[in-house]
């Protein structure tokens, strides 16, 4: 469906209302912020946080109103294609866990909606999006990695969701898990340290049988990606020797060890070597066949990655200047200040066009440049990673609210839109 061209003698705001009106499209309405949702997360992580109650997954964590304030949309009729991209230095994973977000969404709406996530050659947002084929498309940004300024001016980048960089191992025989120190992990993926009966590890594990176990097998991504950023970063300011040797990136001259491709590789070649360890991209419940390693937080103390110690760790930077003013390509989690905070924890943005109407010249209609944000807003508010802190949901919102079509803000203020947001019709 082709956008409808705007009369010269209608005010912006009442062109654009109409032309959503013959596309069968009701605008969502604009509201604030909801804090009390916010609150109650932040309650809720606390308590959690603090022992009490049982976890059964972290959609405990949520607020029954949505955080953003978007009033969803339902449709009916042909289904609509969205389509979109992962970044090359994200895993394959992402894809999955986009398209399952998708399939939620659309079952949530009416049954609308069909995501189509595909690979892309490029880690850069601007990039992907270049060729006007990927709606939106899932990134990773940071401190050192390029092609964030690039796009700026004419892309969005906002944070959609939590992980955590887990270290995983083969050692059946272990009654408990395995604590490791930042520092005893460089040794690990160095090479220096071959033995699970280390000091460096035996120390910080009193009770664990670590004599008598097969040797330390590496396994590390042999690609160029988001996760070795992350965890290189962490190495790197844990132990002197490998920042003075090996630093940090996305792509590394590993020390040691076998190269694999992808957290899926990954796990297969730690659960197939007795004694193996390696890491993936944690994006919801631990693998099986595997346990997963506990680390070393600010106080000492050690600390296994999930939903909640993530979302302390991104707590613990809310109020920085990084994040109150949404400048994504210098915020890290590494080393948070929390204690409870997982210290190798990670950001997931999407990046969409800025205006969608002038990106795709035309190509785009009206009813699906608004089910372009329905989707990010989705991820925003119902992540199937972790749950984001207010502070990173206000600020994506907040982006979003400012997207345009052919310079029109496709989420109207209250002041501009008489009325709330409902079913979209048949398109």
């Amino acid at each position: 469906m082709d956008p409808v061209s705007r009369p010269s003698e209608e005010a912006p705001e009442d062109a654009f209302a109409r032309e959503a009106a013959a596309a069968g499209l009701v605008l969502p309405e604009r509201r604030p912020f909801d804090l009390g949702g916010a609150v109650a997360i932040a309650v809720a992580i606390v308590v959690i946080a603090a022992g009490v109650g049982e976890v059964t997954g972290w959609i405990n964590l949520r607020s029954n109103s949505p955080a953003t304030g978007f009033q969803y949309l339902t449709c009916s009729g042909s289904p609509v294609d969205l389509d979109g991209a992962i970044a090359a230095n994200l895993d394959p994973s992402d894809a999955a866990w986009l398209e399952a977000a998708g399939s939620s969404l659309s079952q949530s709406v009416g049954g609308c909606l069909a995501v189509n996530v595909v690979n892309s050659t490029s880690s850069a947002p601007a990039g992907i999006l270049a060729d006007h084929a990927a709606k939106f498309a899932a990134t990773f940004v940071g401190p050192g990695i390029p092609g964030v300024a690039s796009g700026a001016s004419d892309v969005a980048v906002v944070p959609v969701g939590l992980s955590a960089v887990a270290v995983v191992y083969n050692l059946p025989s272990l009654s408990g898990p395995l604590n490791l120190t930042g520092a005893a992990l460089a040794g690990i993926f160095s090479g220096s340290i071959r033995s699970w009966d280390d000091p460096a590890i035996s120390d910080v594990n009193p009770g664990l049988p670590l004599t008598g176990l097969p040797p330390i097998s590496v396994d590390h991504d042999g690609d160029s990606t988001a996760v070795n950023a992350v965890l290189t970063q962490f190495l790197a300011r844990s132990n002197a020797t490998w920042n003075a040797t090996i630093g940090a990136g996305e792509s590394v001259s590993w020390p040691t060890g076998t190269a694999v491709g992808s957290d899926a590789a990954m796990l297969t070649a730690v659960r197939a070597t007795e004694g193996a360890v390696g890491y993936i991209d944690l994006l919801g419940n631990a693998p099986s066949g595997v346990g997963v390693a506990q680390l070393d937080d600010v106080a000492g103390a050690f600390v296994a990655p999930d939903a909640i110690t993530a979302w302390i760790a991104a707590e613990s930077f809310a109020n920085s200047s990084t994040v109150v003013q949404g400048d994504w390509a210098n915020v890290s989690l590494l080393d948070a200040v929390a204690p409870g905070s997982y210290p190798v924890s990670m950001l997931t943005y999407l990046s969409v066009f800025r205006d969608l109407g002038t990106a795709y010249g035309g190509q785009l209609s009206l009813t699906n440049a608004t089910w372009v944000l329905e989707f990010v807003y989705w991820l925003t508010d119902g992540s199937t990673l972790a749950p984001l802190p207010p502070a990173y949901s206000a600020g994506t919102v907040s982006e979003l609210n400012n997207e345009t079509y052919d310079g029109t803000p496709i989420v109207p203020s209250d002041s501009e839109s008489g009325e709330s947001g409902g079913e979209t019709g048949e398109f």
